[in-house]
């Protein structure tokens, strides 16, 4: 939080400029008003709502006050002050110092209709939180959101939350004030943010509303904080700090998210600390717990700082080890976490609507998890640590690969995803036919997507065969296909950056995938400039940094030219990557060609993503850590500080 109050100055000037913003008057957030006596005027500190707003002694006359029916004023009734309950866990308060859901079909009640919401806490102080509110409404129900993602959440819950909980809302107002600033500002993509330093410009008077109003939320959490405000705040802001474009703040707030979410799962009152999230509580953990799984696997490859600074996740992993879990059994355990009924070994033969389809879908995507448990023991059980020759290596990746759980793993997998393809493609193609600008039609896309990501590219003993690889090429282009038309529609009826910003979207990870294993270098091609144009931000992922990477490696499949296919397959094995610097910086190995010895090498190249610039400049650096796997180097790091 003293990173956000250094922005503000310590004695804000007081502004009587209002600014316009499509029709309304924004008023700023601290009023200059008359100094009065203190026998001029009573401190109102209790009372109905409307004589508060009037600054009026109240009688408290029920159900309604005389000085409203005598000025025949709706009387708004009283504010209800309820108990909070003790908070629990340490972790579960948020500390701003270290920081720096779907309809059910089943037994379990959607956490839509489960909500309370207390009509007293919808007061806005100002016409300028309430139009922030309602910016923030229109992000979070919007159509790239909503549509890559568990769309109750995002359109239901978290529009009740933050009109309920004065916390949440002053966080949900922040993240409405810096979508306004995106809307008002002259960039098209969220790739480049550049933060005022001074509101020097028209507009830039939002994003330091939005500052306040965050470290307000961080405030009025401190004060009074509870399992409800912790778990959605988490949240909320990662998107703030997403959209104000501080990555590494990002990645601190998922840090602190997932080890407060390990801390309410494994808890010895885990049960009472789930049941303060609401009445339903169950299925909103769920919701969350999706965020934060595909959050906590995007983490494996993005650092805080550099590699060997640490864990990436510190607050995670000092949790990990206090509670003898690994990442993998924390990752399961949140893919574990109570959702609806639909399971994957009752699949119907026609899906009815998108929402019966999305459950399924997500059944699914839960249960894949276990496999990254499976390669972890399998490298753990390996004598590859230490390995800096070339053939050794080799055989190890085809180990791995071919390991015969990891193929049983992948071939179950397909045959349920046959069964989800066959029950989706008539609605689909339904859905395909009709309105293109439905929110509908964009979703459908989305979760077509999703599918072939998985039936196509997440099938990892297919990489072992280029011949196997290569006959995928029309899956890779069907995928390229509808990738377009999916970025057609967001450019056409998207107009404010920020509404481009989805923390469960994968679509610019996939066409990474595309330029790094398609074979057809067409498509590659065609996926590079995808990248390039991206408008979005998926989750942590800086784009521009996917960019510059999938440029690199196509000067590098230009130079992998010598030998069979299967001999330049065997060298671009090779090939790893891991994101420093919150995401701003790569690190790419490969294998190149000596000009001097004719050897094929392993080297390592370094670029820094800063400003705008579409050129990356790399520069090649001696290898981290050791000439043997870059992943096992990062992956024993973290098995190191579990053991210890």
């Amino acid at each position: 939080m003293a990173e956000f109050l250094t922005l503000l100055p310590k004695n804000p000037p007081k502004s009587t400029r209002t600014e316009s913003n499509e029709g309304l008057q924004i008023e700023p957030i601290e009023h200059s008003k008359p100094r009065l006596s203190r026998t001029s005027t009573h401190k109102v500190r209790s009372g109905c709502i409307t004589c508060k707003k009037r600054h009026i002694r109240c009688d408290e006359a029920k159900p309604e006050c005389n000085n409203c029916l005598k000025s025949q004023k709706e009387c708004e009734g009283y504010v209800v002050k309820l108990r909070k309950r003790p908070l629990g866990p340490a972790l579960l308060s948020w500390d701003s110092n270290q920081i720096g859901i779907g309809h059910g079909h089943g037994n379990g009640a959607s956490p839509t209709i489960q909500l309370q919401l207390d009509p007293d806490s919808l007061d806005f102080r100002d016409a300028a939180g309430k139009l922030y509110f309602q910016e923030f409404i229109s992000l979070v129900k919007g159509t790239w959101t909503t549509a890559a993602s568990n769309g109750d959440l995002w359109e239901v819950t978290l529009p009740q939350l933050t009109r309920n909980n004065s916390t949440l809302r002053h966080a949900a107002i922040a993240i409405g004030a810096l979508s306004t600033w995106h809307r008002q500002s002259t960039c098209e993509s969220l790739s480049v943010v550049s933060v005022p330093a001074l509101p020097t410009a028209e507009g830039d008077a939002h994003y330091f509303h939005a500052v306040a109003y965050y470290c307000r939320s961080l405030k009025l959490q401190s004060q009074g904080a509870s399992v409800q405000d912790a778990v959605f705040l988490s949240v909320l802001l990662i998107i703030f700090e997403t959209l104000r474009g501080n990555k590494k703040a990002a990645l601190n707030h998922v840090n602190h998210g997932l080890a407060m979410l390990l801390t309410l799962l494994t808890d010895v009152n885990a049960d009472r600390h789930i049941a303060d999230l609401g009445p339903n509580p169950k299925p909103l953990l769920g919701a969350v717990a999706d965020i934060f799984t595909q959050l906590a696997l995007q983490s494996r490859t993005i650092l805080h700082g550099r590699v060997g600074d640490g864990p990436p996740l510190p607050s995670l992993a000092k949790s990990l080890r206090d509670r003898k879990q690994t990442m993998e059994s924390f990752v399961n355990l949140l893919s574990r976490s109570p959702h609806s009924s639909a399971t994957i070994d009752r699949i119907p033969a026609v899906f009815d609507s998108l929402d019966e389809y999305e459950e399924y879908w997500l059944a699914f995507q839960r249960s894949q998890i276990e496999i990254d448990s499976v390669f972890v023991d399998t490298m753990q059980n390996s004598i590859v640590f230490g390995l800096k020759d070339q053939d050794a290596i080799n055989a190890f990746v085809l180990n791995l690969l071919s390991n015969p759980r990891i193929v049983e793993f992948c071939d179950k997998s397909r045959k349920t995803l046959r069964a989800l393809d066959a029950a989706f493609l008539p609605l689909f193609n339904k859905i395909i036919m009709s309105d293109v600008e439905s929110p509908a039609y964009l979703k459908s896309i989305h979760l077509r997507l999703q599918f072939l990501g998985s039936y196509f590219f997440d099938q990892s003993p297919e990489y072992l065969n280029v011949e196997v690889l290569e006959s995928r090429t029309p899956c890779f282009r069907e995928f390229l296909s509808l990738a377009e038309i999916a970025l057609r529609t967001a450019k056409r009826n998207i107009k404010n950056p920020a509404h481009q910003l989805s923390l469960q979207c994968g679509l610019a990870w996939r066409l990474l995938i595309v330029a790094f294993f398609c074979r057809d270098p067409l498509a590659r091609d065609e996926a590079v400039w995808m990248l390039k144009d991206y408008p979005g931000q998926d989750g942590l992922w800086n784009t521009r940094s996917l960019h510059a990477l999938a440029l690199r490696n196509h000067l590098v499949e230009q130079k992998n030219v010598e030998g069979t296919p299967g001999e330049q397959w065997q060298r671009l094995w090779r090939r790893e990557f891991i994101f420093e610097d919150g995401g701003d910086r790569i690190i790419f190995r490969y294998q190149d060609k000596d000009e001097i010895t004719g050897e094929w090498q392993l080297v390592e190249d370094a670029a820094e993503i800063r400003g705008d610039s579409e050129e990356f400049h790399w520069q090649r650096q001696p290898l981290t850590g050791s000439d043997g796997l870059l992943m096992l180097y990062i992956y024993a790091s973290e098995w190191r500080l579990h053991e210890n």
